[in-house]
């Protein structure tokens, strides 16, 4: 569905709360049987880590996740006593809305927490205002769905810095470029670069080029020096650093360790 109709259904919606719990990994309320929920289950990682198996695809959550299975959508929640968690477990009854897909998010701020605390805290009320309940419930649908649009618009983002990368490393590559490309700011693209493959932009840049350059050094007859500017340094010193730096060893020391094997 897409996301502005979505957001339409769920302004529209009358939503229910039938579950609301907040429990930790000895609790008796899990599941550790393969099944499901007739309602949309809304899960949220307070503490600690855990996985579960979707249709045969692992899913691995940790601290300030979010997962959100599918009504009807089996799945099998992990035990992790090495791992415990803690988390808000949620079902919301909103059969108007079709989510087709298991949803899982990351987020640094903790506002999705903030809005399953919100519904938590509501629907644990012996007198619960079930306006305020019912907004907080749609609230916290859309804040899910906007999030995940963003996730796969990042992914998205990130495959094409990436393919950028990979197709243009023996250039000057910029952050500045990079991010005029995507027509996104510098420290965003930094952010989601670094959530994505755990380096920041110019680490991976030079670890891609120093990848090239062992094939350079291992396939071809050109000096050291034209290997460097050939794979995208401005400088065959700094080339050396960053080779040493990325695998321990010098680049001849590499190439001659290479043909002695050889």
């Amino acid at each position: 569905m897409e996301l502005e109709k979505a957001y339409e259904v769920i302004r529209n919606s009358n939503p229910r709360l039938r579950f609301c719990e907040w429990f930790d990994e000895n609790s008796s309320m899990w599941n550790f049987e393969i099944h499901s929920h007739p309602y949309h289950e809304l899960i949220y990682y307070v503490e600690g880590k855990g996985n579960a198996d979707v249709s045969g695809t692992k899913l691995n959550f940790s601290l300030y996740d979010t997962t959100v299975y599918p009504a009807c959508r089996e799945h099998l929640d992990k035990r992790l006593p090495e791992r415990p968690r803690e988390i808000i477990c949620l079902w919301i009854d909103m059969p108007e809305l079709v989510i087709e897909e298991p949803i899982r998010l990351h987020e640094r701020d903790g506002i999705l927490g903030n809005a399953f605390r919100l519904v938590y805290q509501e629907g644990k009320r012996d007198k619960r205002d079930e306006l305020l309940l019912e907004h907080a419930m749609k609230v916290l649908m859309l804040m899910v769905l906007r999030e995940a649009k963003e996730a796969v618009e990042g992914s998205r983002m990130l495959d094409c810095v990436i393919e950028y990368i990979k197709n243009h490393y023996a250039e000057r590559i910029s952050l500045d470029e990079l991010a005029e490309l995507e027509h996104i700011s510098k420290s965003y693209l930094s952010r989601k670069f670094k959530e994505r493959t755990g380096l920041s932009v110019i680490s991976y840049i030079n670890r891609f080029r120093i990848e090239r350059s062992r094939q350079f050094l291992m396939m071809s007859c050109l000096s050291i020096d034209e290997i460097a500017y050939q794979v995208g340094f401005d400088s065959p010193k700094y080339f050396h650093r960053v080779f040493k730096e990325i695998t321990g060893e010098s680049p001849a020391g590499f190439r001659r360790q290479f043909k002695t094997s050889g």
